[in-house]
């Protein structure tokens, strides 16, 4: 009779230890424009067409006025730091900004020490064991 605890206990262990594994982690998928707040705000200063210029935005009817003179065009050259704006170099942000993870995890388990460190399972139920 005391061992039928045990094989219950031991059963679900084992359910619960291959659920576990059977999860997979993702990272979402870069959401439709119109489920995001863009549209609701205010546009960005920069629009398809545009260039930004170290920093500083050239408007598309500028950037068509300057296109027009070879000082103009050497201006929005790509040696003096000017970037295009077209919908690729958007959609590269959008994709970027959703599903990369800049770096985070590696401050989070070696500086913080999350998971290997001082910061780990056990003492995490200690801490909320006593609240």
């Amino acid at each position: 009779m005391r061992l039928r605890p045990i094989i219950i206990l031991f059963s679900v262990i084992i359910l619960v230890g291959f659920l576990a594994y059977q999860i997979e982690f993702a990272f979402p998928a870069t959401p439709n424009i119109n489920n995001t707040y863009t549209p609701l705000t205010q546009t960005a200063p920069q629009e398809i067409g545009s260039y930004d210029v170290l920093g500083y935005a050239i408007d598309q009817d500028q950037a068509a006025t300057l296109l027009q003179t070879d000082e103009g065009r050497e201006q929005l050259s790509p040696q003096n730091g000017a970037v295009a704006v077209t919908e690729k170099l958007l959609k590269r942000g959008r994709d970027a900004f959703y599903s990369e993870t800049f770096g985070d995890e590696i401050f989070q388990t070696e500086v913080v020490g999350a998971l290997d460190g001082p910061i780990n399972l056990v003492t995490m139920i200690d801490i909320l064991s006593v609240l």
